[in-house]
C-alpha cells in the first residue's frame, strides 16, 4: 500500500512544484518587463471601477478581471482621477485619455502598482495549469497529468501573458474551467456539478465576450457522451445544457443589478456596423437580454476592431486579417520542440489508450472537440492579426491531447515516442533561454528573438515590454537622455524614471522600436506629456545600419548621427523617386 501511494502521490508533487517554478518565472518576467501597450488602460479602469464606481471606462469587455487586478494596486493606495473628464470621449475611446490621467497621478509609483496587479494575476494562471493536471490525470493517468502541467508551465506564449494586467489568460482559465466542469457532467451528472457549470459560466462571461464560444464547445463536447457511451439520454443533455444557458443569463444580468435589462433594441444608439445591422433586423420594441452595459460595451469592442487594425507577418504591412495569420505566428511563437511533440500525438491517434472503455473514449474526444470548436471559431470569426493572444484558451486542450502519448506505454507505436521526456525537457530549456524576455519569443528554427522583429509584432513581439531594459542599458552606459526614444507603448516612459526629448543631440543616442522600424504607425512619446501619431519615413534607411544595442530584442539603439544620416538618405531617395 505504501508504494501504491508513492507510485500516485509522485505526479502530483511535480505537479505542484511545475506550478511553483511557473509562478516564480511569471513573478520574475513581471518585475522585468514595463508595461505593455494595454495594460495601462487596464489597470486604470479596474482602480476607477473600485474608487469611482464608474463602469463605462474599458467596458469593450466585462470587468471582472480589470476588477481582480486592480484589487492589490488599490489596496496599495493606488489614486483613481475624477472620470468626469472623459465622459463626453466615446464609450470605445474613453479608457485611453483616462490611462493618461491614471499615469500621471500615480507617476512615481506606477511601476509598483503595476508589479502588484500582475502578481495578482498569477494565480489565475495556475490554476489553469491544475485544471489542466486534473483534467488530463482523469482521461491518461497521473504522469500523463504531469506532462500536460509541464507543457501548459513551460509554455512561452503563457508565461509571456500569464502575469499582465490583461483578459487573456484569465479568459482562457475561465473557459478551461467552465469547459472542465461541463465534461465532468456530462461524465457523470449530478445537479451540484450542474450549478458550478453554471457558476462557472458566468464568471467566464464577465472575462471577455469570446466567452460565447463555450455554448457550441458545450454542445459538440456532450456529443461523444450520447454516441458512445451507452444510456446517456441526449436530451438529457439538451435539457442541461438550456437550463445552464437560462441560469447564466439570469445570474449575469443579476450582476449588473438588471441594469437596461429589457430596454427596447430600437431605443440604442449603436455605433457598430455590425451592431446596426443586428438592430436592422429586430423589431424595434424587441427586449434586450442583457444589461445595457453588456451590450454598450460589445458595440464598444466592434466599433474598435472595425475601425481596421495594422497587421503584419512576415515583413508584410495590412489592415485587417488573413486567415493564415494564426497557422503562420504559431509555428515561429511555439517551441520546436512542442511541435515535434504535437506531430507525435497526431500520429498518435491511430492507437487507442490501452485500456480505455467506450466511456473513457467518449471522454477522450469531447475534450478534442471542446478544444477544436474554441480554435475554429477564433479563426473564422476573429478580425484581428494582432497577436496569437487570442488563441490561449485552446492551449490547455492542446497540451492534453498531447499529453496522450505518456499513456501510451506500448502496442504498435513508434519507438521514437519513447524519447516523449527528452523533448519535453528540450521545450523547457528553449522556454526558459528567453527568461524573462517571453514575449519576444521566437523558436531558433524561425530564427529565434534576434530574427523575429521581421516576422510579427504587436502582442507576438514588441508591445511596449522594453523600457525596463532601456533603463538598465542607460545606467549602465551612463546615457541620461534618449533623443528621441520612438517605441510602442502607451505609458509615458517617464514613469520608469527615463530622461528622452525629441530633441536631437548631436553626440547622444536614439532608440526605436521595431514596430516602427518595421514602418507601421500610431500613437507615440516625443516628450512627457505630449504624444504625436505617426511613423518612421526613415525606417528602411536606418534597417540599414547597425544598431549600437538591442535589448529585450524590440528596441534599437543608434547614435543620433547614424539616425540623421538615414534621414538624409531617406530623403535623398524620396525626391530621386523610387
Amino acid at each position: 500500500m505504501p508504494a501504491l501511494i508513492q507510485k500516485i502521490a509522485r505526479p502530483g508533487l511535480i505537479c505542484a512544484g511545475l506550478v511553483a517554478i511557473h509562478a516564480l518565472l511569471l513573478a520574475y518576467a513581471a518585475a522585468e518587463n514595463s508595461a505593455t501597450f494595454d495594460e495601462p488602460s487596464h489597470l486604470a479602469a479596474g482602480v476607477a471601477y473600485w474608487r469611482r464606481g464608474d463602469f463605462s471606462i474599458y467596458c469593450l469587455s466585462p470587468p471582472l478581471l480589470r476588477l481582480w487586478a486592480a484589487a492589490p494596486a488599490v489596496l496599495a493606495g493606488a489614486q483613481a482621477p475624477d472620470t468626469a473628464p472623459v465622459l463626453q470621449v466615446i464609450l470605445a475611446g474613453r479608457h485611453w485619455p483616462y490611462a493618461d490621467m491614471f499615469v500621471s497621478a500615480n507617476l512615481q509609483r506606477f511601476e509598483v502598482l503595476l508589479m502588484l496587479a500582475r502578481w495578482g494575476m498569477i494565480p489565475l494562471s495556475c490554476l489553469a495549469a491544475w485544471i489542466t493536471y486534473r483534467w488530463a490525470s482523469s482521461l491518461y493517468g497521473p504522469l500523463a497529468g504531469a506532462a500536460a502541467c509541464a507543457l501548459y508551465c513551460f509554455n512561452p506564449s503563457i508565461l509571456a501573458h500569464g502575469a499582465l494586467v490583461t483578459t487573456d489568460v484569465g479568459t482562457a482559465t475561465a473557459i478551461l474551467a467552465a469547459a472542465w466542469l461541463w465534461w465532468r457532467w456530462c461524465r457523470s451528472p449530478s445537479w451540484i456539478r450542474w450549478a458550478w457549470v453554471c457558476v462557472a459560466l458566468v464568471a467566464a462571461h464577465l472575462c471577455k465576450f469570446t466567452a460565447v464560444l463555450l455554448w457550441p464547445m458545450m454542445l459538440v463536447m456532450a456529443i461523444p457522451f450520447v454516441i458512445l457511451q451507452r444510456g446517456r439520454n441526449g436530451r438529457r443533455v439538451l435539457a442541461a445544457w438550456a437550463g445552464a444557458g437560462a441560469v447564466t443569463l439570469l445570474l449575469l444580468n443579476a450582476v449588473y443589478g438588471f441594469r437596461g435589462t429589457a430596454r427596447a433594441m430600437g431605443s440604442f444608439e449603436f455605433s457598430s456596423q455590425f451592431m446596426q445591422h443586428v438592430q436592422q433586423h429586430l423589431p424595434s420594441w424587441f427586449p434586450s437580454p442583457v444589461p445595457q452595459l453588456l451590450i454598450n460595451g460589445f458595440d464598444a469592442q466592434k466599433t474598435d476592431t472595425e475601425g481596421g487594425y495594422q497587421g503584419f507577418l512576415f515583413g508584410q504591412t495590412y489592415t485587417g486579417s488573413h486567415w493564415y495569420y494564426y497557422p503562420l505566428a504559431l509555428l515561429c511563437k511555439m517551441p520546436v520542440a512542442l511541435w515535434a511533440l504535437v506531430a507525435a500525438a497526431l500520429l498518435s491517434l491511430v492507437v487507442s489508450v490501452p485500456g480505455h472503455s467506450e466511456g473513457e473514449l467518449a471522454a477522450e474526444w469531447a475534450m478534442f472537440a471542446g478544444g477544436i470548436v474554441y480554435l475554429l471559431g477564433v479563426l473564422l470569426l476573429g478580425d484581428l492579426n494582432i497577436g496569437t493572444r487570442y488563441l490561449l484558451p485552446a492551449f490547455p486542450f492542446a497540451m492534453m491531447f498531447v499529453s496522450r502519448l505518456w499513456a501510451l506505454g506500448g502496442g504498435p507505436i513508434p519507438a521514437w515516442l519513447h524519447v516523449r521526456n527528452g523533448i519535453l525537457g528540450l521545450m523547457a530549456l528553449e522556454t526558459l533561454w528567453a527568461c524573462p524576455n517571453f514575449l519576444s519569443f521566437i523558436n531558433f528554427a524561425a530564427g529565434g528573438p534576434g530574427q523575429g522583429w521581421q516576422l510579427l509584432t504587436d502582442s507576438d513581439f514588441d508591445w511596449g515590454q522594453g523600457l525596463i531594459s532601456l533603463r538598465h542599458w542607460m545606467r549602465q552606459h551612463q546615457v541620461k537622455t534618449i533623443t528621441p526614444l520612438i517605441y510602442f507603448g502607451y505609458v509615458d516612459p517617464a514613469a520608469y524614471g527615463i530622461g528622452y526629448s525629441n530633441r536631437i543631440d548631436p553626440g547622444g543616442y536614439a532608440a526605436f522600436s521595431t514596430y516602427y522600424l518595421n514602418g507601421l504607425t500610431n500613437r507615440f512619446w516625443i516628450r512627457p506629456g505630449q504624444r504625436a501619431i505617426g511613423g518612421l519615413d526613415f525606417a528602411n534607411a536606418l534597417r540599414s545600419r547597425t544598431p549600437v544595442a538591442v535589448v529585450a530584442d524590440t528596441l534599437f539603439i543608434y547614435t543620433t548621427r547614424d539616425m540623421e544620416a538615414a534621414m538624409i538618405q531617406a530623403k535623398a531617395r524620396g525626391l530621386a523617386g523610387p
